[in-house]
């Protein structure tokens, strides 16, 4: 039995819009930051392969360009914490301003991208706008008869494999835990002699790297170029806001929300109603919109994290009802 297209691309889509938007909800909690230079991180986790593989002129192990991706992702990532939003953390910088400083640090790597790119074409007389690395993974495997496409395996694979990791580390190690304590009340942190900084820089490298994985699993099935990134960008943020900008499992079921309506709400849409299958953007963004006006995250808005909401109307419930008694 043939699966239906649309699943598959469901499932795809979901897989990489978790591997993009969980790590800016990871950096978002820790930080503050409403990092808007996030999809340049996805966009350079998708070139790295591309670099090797071009540069190289060979066929790249998957497994090397997962770990080169995240590398490059997580030392950008640590740059930019280290050169632009650390010293405006110090600072006391409100949210606005990191976001602000955001926006001029993703503009500023996407166009030194632009150059990089121009001078390697040049260099080595290849493509490198609209473009595909070569990695070395067959089109399809045989299991018990039935042929899969070994790419997506490989996707839902590297969600698995990273998120456990993920989990393992935040929840196991004195590191992770510190970083979660850091995420939940950095002044308490700070005083039981965690160090923020240090702390916020192993975060950021995190984030940097998961979103980097989540860019190579973009390029092993669509084209590579500077905009990658900034074309994901608004649903990756879209998944991130329906957690909240605070919860990491509920951003996951984001991804799913946003990659169903994207795969099949639209479907639907255009065979009862005639919508447009161009229309994709247009739910992500009216969901992001509904998000935003009915339960608003901890982000620039300056709404509250859901379990402060709740605990804050049952705290003012309570006190009603002492004043009437």
């Amino acid at each position: 039995m043939e699966v239906p297209r649309e699943l598959i691309n469901t499932t795809w889509y979901t897989c990489l819009y978790s591997l993009m938007a969980v790590p800016l909800t990871l950096s978002y909690r820790t930080s503050k930051v409403l990092n808007f230079a996030h999809g340049i991180y996805i966009t350079i986790g998708a070139y790295i392969p591309v670099f090797i593989s071009r540069g190289l002129g060979i066929s790249v192990s998957p497994i090397i360009a997962i770990l080169s991706s995240f590398t490059a992702g997580a030392i950008l990532a640590m740059v930019s914490h280290l050169a632009v939003f650390s010293p405006l953390i110090k600072r006391k910088a409100t949210p606005v301003t990191l976001m602000i400083a955001s926006m001029g640090l993703w503009i500023f790597i996407k166009y030194a991208l632009y150059a990089a790119l121009s001078i390697l074409q040049r260099s080595w007389m290849t493509q490198l706008t609209y473009t595909n690395p070569n990695i070395d993974i067959p089109s399809s495997i045989s299991f018990m008869g039935i042929e899969i496409n070994a790419r997506l395996l490989l996707t839902i694979l590297l969600v698995i494999v990273v998120f456990t990791l993920l989990t393992l580390f935040l929840m196991k190690t004195k590191t992770g835990m510190a970083i979660r304590a850091i995420a939940d009340n950095p002044e308490l942190a700070q005083l039981t002699g965690i160090s923020r900084e240090k702390t916020l820089l192993i975060a950021w490298a995190i984030s940097g790297g998961i979103a980097a994985i989540g860019g190579f699993a973009w390029s092993i099935f669509a084209y590579v170029s500077p905009e990658t990134g900034d074309n994901l960008i608004l649903q990756v943020f879209a998944c991130s806001v329906i957690g909240g900008l605070v919860s990491l499992s509920i951003t996951f079921i984001g991804a799913i929300i946003i990659s169903s309506a994207e795969n099949l709400l639209i479907i639907l849409l255009n065979r009862y109603f005639g919508v447009e299958l161009s229309f994709r953007p247009f739910l992500s963004f009216l969901i992001l919109l509904l998000t935003i006006l009915i339960r608003p995250p901890a982000g620039a808005g300056g709404g509250l994290p859901y379990r402060y909401k709740i605990t804050g109307y049952i705290s003012r419930l309570l006190r009603r009802r002492e004043e009437n008694v």
